[in-house]
């Protein structure tokens, strides 16, 4: 990340991202492994870390993937973003990562992987829990 030359950034689940994920191996093994390996490798990789709140990235080389914000939740002044898998032979381009960066911590927090179809209002019970979760971690407001 450009504002922290030098540090190292984590990558970390919060247990309700994890529960989502234990939930689609139970539908789809293959799409949760891809989901995961994304993951692990992202958490041992600097330059993917790097690329996570960057809005309109997309990186086709290695892993395939693209970030935007959600921006409906940029009124209430959260700093949330979603993250897709490009990989158009898997089953995970079905799903988005929803996370939010720590700028105190340098650490990236998954707060939620939720369904394509998923459609983002604030008012769903799914939103106002990764809402709760963001409030829970402390994550500044912007």
């Amino acid at each position: 990340m450009r504002y922290f030359p030098n540090r190292t950034f984590s990558l970390v689940l919060h247990e309700d991202a994890e529960a989502d994920l234990d939930l689609i191996y139970e539908v789809d093994e293959d799409a949760a492994a891809d989901i995961e390996v994304f993951l692990d490798e992202a958490r041992n990789n600097q330059d993917t870390l790097d690329c996570l709140t960057r809005k309109g990235y997309v990186r086709y080389e290695d892993v395939p993937f693209n970030v935007t914000e959600w921006e409906a939740t940029k009124k209430s002044k959260y700093n949330l973003w979603r993250l897709k898998l490009l990989w158009i032979e898997s089953a995970a381009s079905k799903y988005r990562i929803v996370y939010a960066f720590h700028p105190g911590e340098l650490r990236y927090y998954v707060l939620g992987i939720l369904d394509r179809e998923f459609d983002y209002d604030l008012n769903h019970p799914r939103s106002q829990k990764i809402l709760a979760a963001y409030d829970d971690l402390d994550i500044p407001r912007y």
